[in-house]
């Protein structure tokens, strides 16, 4: 696989490579094109994620040059980004030439495995394994498989100028691998300032101020990159999600349709967005027929937090519709969802109530710390005592705000949510305390009151006012 941005004259070049082909190709014309090119072509499919495309350009490039070297290398790199490592394995044994790119690819492979040393070993195999073209492609092999360590290594046996474009390619990649997205800016600003008409640099850019959450600014940075190639496809995708996380679900929409239409995702991922737009609506048969759509075609989502999202909302649609020919079916979606992304809060919530009204309050106990471990946050405890009032577990809701006590004292209601918490699981003494620690305490006589209309249940309005004001956070998460 090629290095991820490309200077800026070879992208130009094959931009026109890839068009000649697709011209071609849709007007069915058979035309003869060299093994390079052709593998070249495949490799920008790959970097754009048009998977099916680069499988299409592999297959017709071997009918012409069968047993091609470059050719074969690009069918494993591409196996490798689908995640199928054995048939990546199996292409590679195709390959009998001796030349450094096989000589990295074998050591990708040995990597993949876990098999560091060998891999080393490998690329010891390399006729100049410290000029400055092989230190450059083993130090992207080692970012591509996450190990960024031995990636620095590598570029350290080079004497770079730290403005050199591909040293600055290289750094920006790492950085904004490692989701250090200032410094990665810091590179890529350098990298646009020689080459402002560079799409992939602007991409990046847009990467970068996603992961800062600056939403309108990584809107922005895609807008330059589709003025210099308005058929980015991926462009259009970030902006869809960002357009999501500023609360524009009709641009968002309208971006996500774009992505699809140049086959930059897959139906099914806006057919998940539309589902989760109506879920947040309330909407839930609305919701539940769009999340449906994309669950039968699963198997185009290849990201695993768009999966679990999935099968998280199919589970709330379900369990709001109430219907009893799919008893069972939301709790079996909540741990499909937790399989695939044990870091779904959702799927942990709405899991834990489930088994509280069945009676099961262990297992339900068991889900919420299990998310409040793995993900031990005040907001997420925050929810977990919300979702228990709704279950009217209310000591165990105290027992969750004494954890955001612990560790965000300041958070925002915290002690009137545990002075009515303990109020209604009858900790008199610790309703008290906890009072006395609000901004406009109760008085003693109120106080009073409420544990007796509670003790008694002669009140039961009151008492569901009492739960509203607890469980009010999961309203408000849906806003």
């Amino acid at each position: 696989m090629s290095n991820k941005n490309l200077l800026s004259g070879k992208d130009k070049a094959l931009a026109e490579l890839v068009e000649n082909y697709e011209t071609a190709r849709d007007q069915h014309i058979s035309i003869y094109m060299d093994a390079e090119d052709l593998a070249d072509i495949s490799e920008w499919y790959e970097r754009n994620s048009k998977f099916d495309d680069a499988a299409e350009v592999i297959a017709y490039g071997l009918r012409l040059h069968p047993g091609n070297t470059s050719l074969l290398i690009e069918h494993s790199y591409l196996y490798l980004s689908l995640s199928e490592l054995e048939r990546a394995k199996q292409t590679a044994r195709k390959i009998t030439e001796e030349r450094s790119d096989v000589i990295i690819l074998r050591a990708r492979l040995l990597v993949e495995e876990g098999r560091m040393e060998d891999a080393e070993l490998q690329l010891d195999m390399l006729e100049d394994k410290y000029s400055k073209e092989n230190i450059i492609d083993v130090a992207y092999m080692y970012l591509e498989s996450n190990h960024y360590d031995r990636a620095m290594e590598r570029l350290s046996h080079w004497r770079w100028d730290k403005e050199d474009t591909e040293y600055c390619c290289i750094m920006a990649d790492s950085q904004l691998d490692r989701k250090n997205y200032a410094k990665a800016l810091t590179y890529y600003n350098k990298l646009i300032d020689n080459d402002p008409y560079h799409p992939q640099y602007w991409m990046a850019v847009a990467r970068c101020h996603m992961g800062m959450q600056e939403f309108g600014k990584a809107i922005d940075a895609c807008d330059y990159a589709l003025l210099a190639n308005d058929e980015l496809g991926e462009a259009y995708a970030i902006k869809g999600y960002c357009f999501l996380e500023l609360g524009n679900d009709e641009e968002a929409v309208r971006c996500y349709k774009e992505a699809v239409k140049l086959h930059s995702i897959a139906p099914a991922y806006l057919n998940s967005m539309l589902g989760q737009i109506k879920l947040e609506k309330e909407e839930w048969e609305k919701a539940y027929n769009e999340l449906y759509i994309a669950w039968k075609h699963e198997k185009d989502l290849k990201d695993p937090i768009t999966r679990s999202s999935l099968y998280a909302g199919m589970a709330i649609c379900i369990y709001k519709l109430g219907n009893e020919k799919y008893e069972g079916q939301a709790l079996d979606y909540c741990h499909k969802a937790i399989d695939i992304d044990y870091l779904n809060v959702d799927a942990h919530l709405l899991g834990g109530l489930i088994y509280a009204q069945r009676g099961e309050k262990q297992k339900a106990i068991d889900m919420w710390e299990e998310i409040g471990s793995d993900d031990n946050t005040a907001d997420t405890w925050s929810e977990i005592a919300a979702y228990s009032s709704e279950a009217d577990m209310y000591s165990y809701s105290v027992s969750a705000l004494e954890h955001i006590e612990q560790c965000k004292p300041d958070y925002p209601n915290l002690y009137q949510r545990l002075t009515v918490s303990c109020i209604l699981s009858g900790e008199t003494k610790k309703a008290r305390h906890y009072n006395q620690q609000t901004e406009s305490p109760m008085s003693e006589k109120y106080m009073e009151n409420l544990q007796t209309l509670v003790k008694k249940m002669s009140d039961r309005e009151t008492i569901q006012v009492m739960k509203a004001y607890l469980t009010e956070p999961i309203r408000r998460r849906k806003e």
